[in-house]
């Protein structure tokens, strides 16, 4: 992959946190009559055919029993995010969700502990745990001022965070030894194609297809949507900036999910914002600062 500049893969990023953060809207858009576990299926399925012209473009190396069964275990972490998001989002709003997701990179720090140890682990701590206490501020609240979000979604869509906390740094032990030398495009295709089969698989079990004719041309257009800009084009971005700032200011760039949805309904739909919400706002803008600044001593190196 291309190699960028510093402040190259900081616009990136940026623009990555507001596609991320629109995903959540455009998640919301879909038809909730619809089996949520058949949506994630099929936006899934979508993203990985996506991929599988550049795959087919790539000579790579044969995949092995052991390998297949890694992509397996991701595909199923994957599937457990995505399936977690729409089922959420029936019971809950999409300002709640995306708030909720800003905890995963705490989550990640966690797993790293114990899948990738490393001695600068301690030094991300301070500032993801200021951003993490704003997320939480601007988490407590719900659909309506003064209502707090019923505990199943968020108990619900946590599980997912946490699906999603473990990806990254298990993936990340894959490739160091099962899934040595696979290439980002390959492993998104396999990991999304082994999401898809396990969610429509289920569908077919449980009897969730069924609810495919309620699809209408305008759920199947926000899914792809959702496949391009809230799966392909999100992907792009993360890989382009990764090498060139350190990894943990990579993941944390999902704490600006929190701003951009905030600021769209203080602005754009003209919600009074509340102290706890301007607290909230604070504690992850200070804390994603200190996190992005940090990043200035990370050495330059070719993604």
């Amino acid at each position: 992959m291309k190699q960028v500049g510093f402040a190259a893969a900081h616009w990136g990023m940026l623009i990555w946190a507001m596609l991320i953060a629109a995903s959540f809207f455009a998640a919301a858009q879909v038809g909730q009559s619809i089996d949520p576990i058949l949506l994630t299926g099929l936006r899934l399925l979508f993203s990985a055919l996506m991929f599988l012209p550049l795959l087919l473009l790539k000579s790579t190396s044969p995949i092995s029993a052991k390998g297949l069964l890694a992509h397996a275990v991701l595909g199923l972490l994957l599937a457990t995010y995505f399936g977690s998001l729409f089922e959420a989002l029936r019971y809950t709003s999409a300002v709640n969700t995306a708030t909720l997701y800003t905890l995963v990179p705490l989550m990640t720090l966690f797993f790293e502990v114990f899948l990738l140890p490393s001695p600068t682990l301690k030094t991300r701590v301070l500032p993801m745990l200021m951003a993490a206490t704003g997320a939480v501020l601007l988490i407590l609240k719900g659909s309506a001022p003064g209502e707090l979000p019923s505990p199943y979604p968020v108990l619900v869509f946590g599980a997912g965070c946490l699906a999603m906390a473990l990806y990254s740094p298990l993936s990340q032990r894959f490739k160091a030894t099962t899934l040595k030398g696979r290439d980002p495009v390959a492993m998104t295709f396999w990991n999304m194609l082994f999401g898809a089969v396990f969610l429509l698989v289920f569908c077919l079990s449980s009897g969730g297809w069924r609810s495919a004719a309620l699809l209408s041309v305008r759920d199947m257009l926000w899914l792809v949507y959702l496949a391009v800009f809230g799966t392909l084009a999100t992907f792009w971005l993360l890989h382009r900036a990764i090498g060139v700032i350190s990894p943990s200011t990579v993941i944390s760039y999902v704490y600006l999910n929190t701003l951009f949805v905030t600021l769209f309904h203080w602005f754009w739909l003209r919600q009074q914002p509340t102290l706890m919400e301007l607290g909230g706002a604070l504690l992850v803008g200070v804390g994603m600062l200190a996190l992005v600044m940090s990043s200035r001593n990370v050495k330059t190196v070719t993604a």
